[in-house]
């Protein structure tokens, strides 16, 4: 196989580093840290298991498939980034910029995503507003929501993923969690905002 070309650091989490691809500026690679490679291994299995049910979430980054650098585990997937087409802005950074138009926009969007998720029955269990990126068009329109991270169900034996009925208590239970902290951080903007 040839050697890949790993390129800047561009995010770095509690058991994974997040690196540019030199040799394909539309994919990164997610390296997991020595001996903590848990979560990647959970995620490409719920990787492999969405594509045999035939699941493509638009809500995802597209998945190019894993290789071993040493003794770690190297996921290569779709890199979300500011390109001539599309500006690409953590959800947490652009709540900082927000106005109350773009809060309306933000949460259409959410809303729609959470019952695309439902309706697939495609689990996300660290939802965060640091891992979604937003997709804008030149005329500042939302085209894509994205989960960067946190794919799939760590149960032991993750019934979520199987059955739709725990899928959905399951994706309730996390999307109420996100709300809370979503609108704590929407309540700080919207303080600067009106002072």
């Amino acid at each position: 196989m040839e050697e890949k070309r790993f390129g800047k650091l561009i995010g770095e989490g509690s058991e994974r580093f997040c690196y540019e691809n030199l040799d394909n500026p539309s994919t990164c690679f997610k390296i997991s840290k020595t001996g903590t490679s848990l979560q990647t291994i959970r995620e490409v299995r719920y990787f492999h298991f969405l594509e045999k049910k035939g699941k493509y979430p638009k809500f995802f980054p597209k998945f190019y498939g894993t290789f071993k650098k040493g003794e770690q585990l190297v996921l290569e997937q779709e890199y979300l980034r500011t390109n001539d087409q599309v500006e690409a802005v953590e959800l947490r950074q652009f709540i900082t910029r927000a106005s109350e138009t773009d809060f309306q926009k933000i949460e259409d969007f959410l809303e729609k995503t959470k019952q695309e998720m439902i309706q697939m029955n495609v689990i996300v269990s660290d939802i965060r507003t640091g891992n979604i990126v937003l997709l804008f068009n030149h005329d500042k329109s939302i085209t894509r929501l994205v989960f960067v991270d946190g794919f799939g169900s760590p149960e032991f034996i993750p019934l979520p993923i199987y059955c739709p009925f725990f899928g959905k208590r399951k994706i309730e239970r996390q999307w109420n969690k996100f709300m809370k902290k979503y609108h704590a951080e929407k309540a700080l903007r919207l303080r600067q905002l009106h002072q």
